[in-house]
């Protein structure tokens, strides 16, 4: 009997190994690494192994091959519009299940849940918003003549600062020094233009019009000597404080703060098309349904989501917004982050990746022929977007006929 009792209580307290698998690499890896160290020290039960896995496809592939065989991390930390991909995979809980472990889906920002609850069940739970933000050198306003407490934040304002800024940039170099050619940025611009990737049923391009206003736009910029007319890193000239400014993730704003010091700006992006839009996405957190069906391990994958959710300010500090709207109003924010705190104002206005299975592909088929227009001028804003919906509608088309089969 006492036997007994001791072999049960030798199970009870045997402890449970998760796999954290995400995309985090560098500085951002860095980061949850510390997390998990503290984890770890407190949960003598329980022990996170970070695997990271940064290409899309590879993560994929890691979750569908180790799902068949059993061997899939039990919690997972992705970005969102790559989910719909396996949502099949996921555990997936009620809004009143999440509240009884300490988590309210009430607290997110509506348009960041939107898309991760099906049949009144939810598959993914945001941890952060990651979004665009207008960095720029505070020091290089004050040469300007500008007044660093007044970033701005619209076309017009910006015009201005730009046209201020060209007199004291170095000959080789604009104020605002981005590669042009970059995805992402036109993403940005498009949705400032009322446009969107997709129609709302994933059949038909829509970002034709758009787009094309949002290349005539970036066109403006390099004629009159804002912006680059050629692929660049903008990187170490911009941490050189040879530029001025860069609209860009905020994922960057920590390396930026560490290297400029006081000369380090961060604002809300500025309206420069005809709608407060602002780009973004989101890391989601979840549970692979098949690998968390023993009640210990499902318990110890839980307290971990509830450890990142409770201590959600140490990841925010890596770069990343708040997905819970407390923490983006709250004084802790403020005082602890506030570059994040005033970045994350314009939260309300965030637009992400349509939540669509292959929509990577429909991206990678503008980006294409963005330096085509930017770099090479060889093709014209209107020209260059109806040859990329044309071949979107080819993805498009091949996506649905295998959909049916």
């Amino acid at each position: 009997m006492i036997l007994a009792l001791l072999f049960a209580a030798s199970f009870v307290n045997v402890k449970v190994t998760l796999t954290f698998m995400t995309p985090l690499a560098g500085e951002d890896g860095a980061y949850m690494d510390k997390i998990i160290q503290k984890f770890n020290a407190q949960h003598p039960d329980i022990e996170v192994v970070h695997l990271v896995l940064v290409n899309d496809l590879e993560y994929k592939m890691k979750l569908s091959t180790g799902v068949a065989t059993k061997q899939a991390p039990q919690v997972l930390f992705t970005r969102k519009y790559v989910l719909p991909a396996f949502k099949d995979l996921l555990k997936t809980f009620t809004v009143e299940e999440l509240k009884q472990y300490g988590i309210d889906v009430a607290d997110i920002y509506p348009g960041l849940i939107e898309g991760l609850i099906e049949g009144g069940k939810v598959f993914g739970i945001p941890l952060d918003y990651w979004i665009f933000y207008m960095a720029y050198n505070r020091g290089n306003f004050v040469k300007a003549g500008l007044d660093p407490d007044r970033p701005p934040t619209n076309r017009e304002e910006f015009s201005a600062a730009l046209e201020a800024l060209k007199k004291v940039t170095p000959q080789g170099v604009t104020p605002y020094y981005e590669n042009p050619s970059w995805s992402w940025l036109w993403v940005h611009y498009m949705l400032q233009f009322g446009g969107d990737l997709l129609t709302s049923d994933f059949k038909e391009p829509a970002f034709m019009e758009a787009g094309a206003k949002a290349l005539r736009f970036m066109m403006e910029l390099q004629e009159k000597g804002y912006l680059l007319k050629a692929s660049v890193d903008p990187g170490p000239v911009f941490l050189g404080g040879q530029s001025t400014f860069l609209i860009t993730g905020i994922w960057t704003a920590a390396a930026f703060k560490e290297a400029l010091g006081e000369n380090f700006g961060a604002a809300p992006a500025p309206q420069l098309g005809t709608h407060n839009a602002v780009f973004g996405g989101s890391h989601v957190l979840a549970l692979t349904k098949v690998m968390v069906e023993d009640p210990q391990v499902l318990k110890a994958a839980m307290t971990w989501v509830k450890y990142l959710w409770d201590h959600a300010i140490e990841w925010y500090a890596a770069g990343q917004t708040p997905a819970r709207i407390s923490i983006a109003q709250s004084q802790e924010l403020k005082e602890k982050l506030p570059h994040i705190y005033t970045v994350a104002q314009q939260l309300p206005y965030v637009k992400t990746f349509q939540m669509f299975p292959i929509l990577s592909e429909v991206l990678d088929a503008v980006a294409v022929h963005l330096e085509d227009v930017l770099v090479t001028r060889k093709l014209t804003p209107e020209k260059a977007m109806q040859t990329a919906a044309d071949e979107v509608r080819d993805i498009l088309e091949d996506y649905w006929s295998g959909q049916k089969k």
